[in-house]
């Protein structure tokens, strides 16, 4: 069983603000993405290497947010990062690692969403919870074939350094063990994620 970083979720209230303060900060315009339908949410993406993106996540006006990603990412003061995913072919593999370290799974869920170019996309994903980090847990992605955006939206940025911070990193850091995550785990006043760029316009830390 092989899990790999897949992508990293730096979160926007408002999608077109959040790619116009990103176009500012990195010299990078993300490309639209598309609507998840079901989901409340949006995106906007920006190539860090060919098999790893950064997604600008945000509610879709179109839908209906009640308890869903967007209703969530709406409430935010402002951008920021907002959790990682993992990417693995083999998701029921990881769900046994998952439940076994006290974590949560919840069922493996088909998404898509279709391009701008009208291409049709399709993957699943797979949700951990955990009492401990509402809402923040690293999620998995199986992409099923379709192809990746790392290689796909506009380039211009890599990431040099990604971590997550956590009051309890002793804790945080045997679930990532279990779930195959090498993320670093540092202590820290509070749960949080930081990823350090390169990009046009130097490096830029988002937090």
């Amino acid at each position: 069983m092989q899990v790999t970083l897949d992508h990293i979720l730096w979160a926007a209230p408002d999608r077109d603000r959040g790619m116009a303060l990103f176009e500012r900060v990195t010299g990078v315009a993300p490309a639209i993405g598309g609507s998840h339908p079901g989901f409340g949410s949006r995106n906007a993406l920006a190539s860090l290497s060919d098999r790893i993106y950064l997604e600008i996540l945000a509610p879709d006006p179109a839908q209906d947010l009640t308890g869903t990603w967007g209703a969530d990412v709406a409430a935010l003061p402002g951008p920021q990062m907002y959790t990682l995913c993992l990417g693995c072919d083999e998701l029921e593999a990881v769900a046994d690692r998952a439940r076994n370290a006290g974590v949560t799974v919840e069922p493996p869920i088909a998404m898509s969403r279709t391009t701008p170019e009208g291409q049709r996309l399709d993957w699943r994903i797979m949700r951990l919870r955990d009492a401990r980090w509402p809402g923040r847990m690293p999620f998995f992605i199986d992409w099923q074939g379709a192809p990746h955006p790392g290689g796909t939206t506009p380039p211009g940025c890599s990431m040099s350094d990604l971590c997550v911070l956590d009051p309890n990193p002793e804790d945080l850091r045997a679930v990532f063990d279990a779930i195959g995550c090498d993320v670093p785990v540092y202590g820290g006043a509070c749960f949080g994620l930081v990823a350090t760029l390169q990009t046009p316009k130097g490096q830029v830390l988002l937090t």
